[in-house]
């Protein structure tokens, strides 16, 4: 297998709102900034090759970065575990997550084989009867901020791969939750562009949106992602990270008005139609959730062809 009613929804009451945030402070309270790292480094041509407990990176960053990226992986795998996967074993990713950091765009074009692609990350996970057997990470360092928004961006996928064992997510919700895991300033670039489409009535329908298996035309495509992120925002206020992911696993069984129903109290698809229309009837309000992911991280700044 192969992957890549209630009003107050949006308004979450002082009982739900106060547990969100202690959730989150426990989640800083018990986590280590920087586990411990063991590293094995060596030279094949011009790449270095970078091993660690859960990671195998490569890349043509010069040293201590090319080091410090497989570190930064395991951070994020750290914490990324920690926020989403409410019972994760201690044992490490067998095999190895393959990071491959490209230094411009035809490289990475070259190695995914596809021609012409303008993304900046990209993940690979196979899945055999719910383990998974292979699992990449392709990035561009040629572009800005990689470490800081796709690296991790794409990390989240891999951990969504493990903690539902190869089960496809809505695409809503996939990117929703990896786009929580990006820099304050890339999130802060999708809030504006959804709020001008937002002004401008190009939203999505809701029943649109939820049911997209695959991306929209260029023109509508950043709405898409910024109500994907901001519905991922909405439901994870309203509750938790972990109650989020139970919710997606309640989708595995359940149509979608009913996993609404018995987890957020809403009467289905309709009343989520409603609740967003009145959310965002003043974009200027709407605001992503702030999970602490990225506290006491530094991003890796070096170009790969920096030599």
């Amino acid at each position: 297998m192969h992957c890549r009613t209630g009003f107050d929804l949006f308004y979450p009451s002082l009982l739900a709102l106060t547990s969100f945030l202690a959730n989150q402070l426990s989640l800083l309270a018990a986590e280590e900034l920087v586990p411990t790292v063991s590293l094995a480094v060596k030279t094949v041509g011009s790449w270095r090759v970078v091993e660690s407990s859960n990671f195998r990176c490569s890349c043509q960053l010069p040293e201590p970065d090319a080091s410090r990226l497989a570190e930064f992986c395991e951070i994020w795998r750290c914490r990324l575990r920690k926020t989403w996967i409410t019972d994760a074993s201690d044992e490490n990713w067998q095999p190895k997550c393959e990071v491959c950091v490209h230094s411009h765009r035809e490289a990475y074009n070259d190695a995914l084989r596809r021609p012409g692609d303008v993304s900046v990350g990209s993940t690979s996970m196979n899945f055999d009867q719910g383990r998974m057997v292979f699992r990449r990470i392709d990035v561009r360092a040629d572009a800005g901020d990689w470490s800081n928004a796709a690296l991790p961006h794409e990390l989240t996928h891999v951990v969504l791969g493990e903690r539902f064992g190869g089960h496809a997510l809505p695409r809503w919700a996939d990117e929703g939750i990896a786009m929580l895991s990006e820099s304050v300033e890339k999130q802060r670039e999708r809030l504006v562009n959804l709020r001008q489409n937002l002004s401008r009535g190009l939203a999505m329908p809701m029943a649109e949106l939820v049911r997209t298996n695959r991306l929209p035309a260029q023109q509508f495509r950043d709405a898409f992602y910024g109500q994907s992120v901001a519905l991922t925002s909405c439901l994870i206020q309203k509750s938790t990270p972990a109650e989020f992911a139970d919710f997606l696993d309640d989708l595995q069984r359940l149509d979608l008005d009913e996993a609404l129903k018995q987890r957020y109290q809403l009467n289905g698809l309709a009343a989520l139609q409603t609740d967003w229309d009145r959310w965002t009837r003043q974009p200027l309000t709407v605001e992503f959730v702030n999970l602490p992911l990225h506290k006491g991280i530094t991003p890796i700044l070096a170009a790969a062809n920096d030599q």
